[in-house]
């Protein structure tokens, strides 16, 4: 590959998780490309103007034509279709935490998510099928914003349903530990799912460590649930705990990926250094394959042809809706004799893309309701 060609890098900057932007471009960069990156903030990733105003600047004054971004939700399509438009290569990543109800696939336009709500809608197939009859679910003020809740719901039947939501208030009270006790024991669940992230996610652990709600009923949870807090409580009273995801730290899946990282950076990947990761990967594949030749019709036509491995499985784009698909994956926490903790892939949740496929398709007007910044970016 050839330093003449421009990669712009578009990225927002996160309260809840300040190395967001960092592990991004980490991830990027650890496929050694031979390229000139120009970078440009987007703030919280909530303004779809600012996007397309920082896409002109890469485009009209640095001749930017390949654009890598790291997106929320909020109007995204008026991002996809400009960049679409305009001859842009956009390789888009997001965290997949809402719906896209009626996103159409633009030409040019290709979105990778870790698919949050996507591992939503497979567990709730999966407790379904555990026979599981009262779910109840536990999250913040901030997180139930989004679309888990949505998800989950979108896929229960069998007399599955929620027994009750407990939602942590934005200013929790002095008690707050034992109203969420209260809250969720008085439903008798057969399981809890919860989903918290970055600083309410630190705030739930606190709450767990004194209310001791785990050792009632098995967790099913989000990644961003996890932190050391949570891990240490668990230690101490091992009960069931699972998370669902496309991917996580120390999955032997990636294994060669996570030890690279490690062994470039001294620190772990995220799931932000995987999204990055995987962006830049499929970038190499088709410069390499059509000789580092820019041009956006010979890009596209050889990212429609992409079939390639990474961290989390087949590298592709579903050609209806212009996304990857993965399969999702039921970790469960275990804790050795030495009372090491560590994550045990225990459930494949095989996905063959019908959810977000029916779910682009929608085409009744949809209010969207919820948060507008990018998850996690606040």
């Amino acid at each position: 590959m050839n330093d003449h060609i421009k990669i712009g890098i578009l990225i927002p900057k996160s309260q809840q998780y300040p190395t967001l932007d960092k592990d991004f471009i980490r991830g990027i960069k650890l496929n050694n490309l031979n390229v000139k990156f120009f970078v440009e903030s987007i703030g919280i990733g909530a303004d779809e103007k600012i996007i397309i105003d920082k896409i002109q600047k890469l485009n009209f004054q640095e001749e930017v034509s390949i654009i890598i971004g790291f997106f929320g939700h909020n109007n995204m399509d008026q991002v996809y279709e400009y960049a679409s438009k305009n001859d842009v290569l956009l390789i888009a990543s997001d965290l997949g935490a809402t719906i896209p109800y009626g996103s159409i696939a633009h030409k040019g336009v290709y979105i990778n998510s870790l698919g949050l709500t996507e591992s939503c809608y497979h567990l709730g197939h999966y407790l379904t099928t555990k026979n599981y009859k009262k779910i109840a679910t536990s999250t913040s003020y901030y997180d139930s914003g989004y679309g888990m809740l949505s998800a989950i719901e979108h896929a229960f039947h069998n007399d599955t349903n929620f027994s009750g939501h407990y939602i942590t208030p934005f200013i929790p009270r002095e008690d707050e530990a034992v109203h969420m006790n209260q809250s969720i024991s008085i439903q008798e669940p057969d399981a809890v799912f919860a989903f918290y992230s970055g600083l309410y996610a630190e705030e739930n652990a606190a709450f767990i460590n004194q209310n001791k709600i785990i050792q009632k009923y098995p967790f099913y949870v989000t990644p961003f649930f996890i932190n050391d807090k949570i891990l240490e409580e668990y230690k101490n009273n091992p009960h069931e705990l699972y998370v669902v995801g496309s991917w996580m730290q120390d999955d032997s899946q990636s294994v060669d990926f996570d030890t690279e990282y490690k062994n470039t950076y001294s620190e772990s990947p995220s799931a932000f250094s995987i999204l990055g990761y995987e962006s830049g990967l499929l970038l190499k594949n088709i410069l390499n394959n059509t000789n580092d030749n820019p041009k956006i019709d010979v890009l596209i036509n050889e990212i429609n042809k992409l079939n390639i491995t990474g961290p989390r499985g087949t590298i592709q784009f579903d050609a209806d809706t212009n996304r990857t698909i993965f399969d999702h994956y039921i970790y469960k926490l275990n804790i050795d004799s030495l009372s090491n903790l560590s994550f045990i892939k225990i459930e494949t949740l095989a996905n063959d893309g019908h959810f977000i496929k029916a779910i682009t398709s929608y085409n009744e007007p949809v209010k969207f309701g919820g948060w507008q910044n990018a998850y996690l970016c606040h």
